[in-house]
């Protein structure tokens, strides 16, 4: 497994000098950063990885870029932060007067995957396509 961490990109590193930037990334609080190892649901570090690895791919505008990548940091955090609920609603037996309780967050996390799918697509066809327009539509979706 390749393992492989993004920093938030509205934070600041610190100062102190580390070995390599790996061991900066071990060191970093889980506020700072994203790694692959936080992902524990083998689908859902795919699905983190392949959208971190498009990004490594985008080029042009710094300013349209750092909009892209500030969407993606939040997308995967938020992705990171659902991973609890995910694994409670996979584990919930089914019992009567319990649908409604699950409902919710069932809708919620289907919400949250359709806008994290659509940027990934967006990303990809970024990556596929590297126009000027295409990266102002990618840093536009939110």
């Amino acid at each position: 497994m390749t393992s492989w961490w993004m920093w938030n990109p509205a934070g600041t590193p610190p100062v102190r000098r580390f070995r390599s930037e790996e061991a900066l990334a071990r060191s970093a609080p889980d506020t700072q950063v994203v790694r692959s190892a936080d992902f524990t649901c083998p689908a859902q570090r795919r699905r983190a990885t392949a959208m971190r690895s498009d990004f490594q791919r985008v080029t042009g505008d710094p300013v349209q870029v750092a909009l892209v990548e500030q969407r993606l940091w939040t997308l995967l955090v938020a992705l990171r932060r659902a991973q609890p609920l995910r694994d409670a609603l996979a584990s919930a037996v089914p019992r009567p007067g319990r649908a409604a309780l699950v409902a919710e967050p069932s809708r919620e996390l289907a919400e949250f995957d359709r806008r994290f799918d659509q940027f990934a697509d967006a990303l990809r066809v970024l990556v596929a396509d590297p126009t000027p327009e295409q990266l102002r539509h990618t840093a536009a979706l939110d």
